[in-house]
C-alpha cells in the first residue's frame, strides 16, 4: 500500500483529536463512508496510542498516521501501535531521521522556507504547513516558486469557506480537525451521520478545487 499516495489522492486527512480504543473505530467507520481514508489520531495521551492499534486490527484499507509526534520516544510507541505516518506540528531532525529509519512517512510541521528545506533534506516525505490560517493562501503560492517539488499539506484553520481556495494555491492536501470531527459530539444523536456529510463535503471540495 502507498501511503504516500493515498494520502495525496484523497486530499483530505482527518485530524481526530480525544480518540481511545473504544470511540475511534465508528468514527473512522463514518469517515470512510464519506470517501476519507486518510487518518491522524494525536497522541497526546495513551489513548490515542490505543485507538491507532483499533484501527490497525480494524481496517486494512485506510492510511493510519499518529498526530502531535514530538519526540522519538512517542514516535516509535506510534509506530509499534500500527501508524504507517508520523504528523508533527514542529520541525525535530531526530523525529524525521527516526520515522524514515522505521519504514514510515515523516510529515514534520513547517513555517518558513528554511524549515522546509531542512525538513526534506532529512528525509521529509512531505511538510505540514502550520498554521496555515495564520500564512494565507498567498503563502502558499509564493513558496511554491522556489520549492515546486514539496509536497505540502496545510493544517490550522482549514474549513470548507478557504479550503478551495487552498487547493487553489497549490497544496496538495489538506488537514481538517474539529471541522470534521469532535469527539465531545460523539453521544449527540446523528453525529456519525454528520461525519460522514462533512466527509463528503470536504473530499468533495477538494476534488472541485483541483479542477479548476
Amino acid at each position: 500500500m502507498d501511503i504516500k499516495k493515498q494520502l495525496l489522492d484523497g486530499g483530505v486527512i482527518a485530524v481526530i483529536r480525544h480518540a481511545n480504543k473504544e470511540n475511534i473505530v465508528p468514527v473512522v467507520q463514518a469517515l470512510r463512508a464519506g470517501g476519507i481514508i486518510g487518518i491522524e489520531i494525536t497522541v497526546e495521551n495513551d489513548g490515542g496510542f490505543e485507538a491507532i492499534s483499533a484501527c490497525r486490527d480494524a481496517f486494512d484499507d485506510i492510511a493510519l498516521g499518529a498526530g502531535t509526534v514530538l519526540t522519538v520516544q512517542s514516535a516509535k510507541r506510534a509506530i509499534e501501535s500500527g501508524a504507517t505516518f508520523i504528523f508533527s506540528p514542529i520541525l525535530s531532525e531526530e523525529v524525521v531521521k527516526y520515522s524514515k529509519e522505521q519504514g514510515v512517512l515523516s510529515i514534520p510541521g513547517c513555517y518558513s522556507p528554511t524549515e522546509i528545506f531542512h525538513a526534506i533534506q532529512w528525509g521529509a516525505d512531505m511538510v505540514k504547513i502550520f498554521p496555515a490560517v495564520n500564512l494565507g493562501t498567498s503563502y502558499i503560492k509564493n513558496i511554491r516558486v522556489p520549492l515546486p517539488f514539496i509536497p505540502m499539506v496545510v493544517t490550522g484553520g482549514i474549513d470548507l469557506n478557504n479550503l478551495g481556495d487552498f487547493i487553489k494555491a497549490s497544496a496538495d492536501a489538506v488537514g481538517i480537525g474539529s471541522q470534521l470531527v469532535d469527539m465531545k459530539r460523539l453521544s449527540e444523536e446523528g453525529y456519525l451521520d454528520l461525519i460522514t456529510e462533512n466527509s463528503r463535503k470536504f473530499t468533495e471540495a477538494v476534488r472541485m478545487a483541483r479542477a479548476k
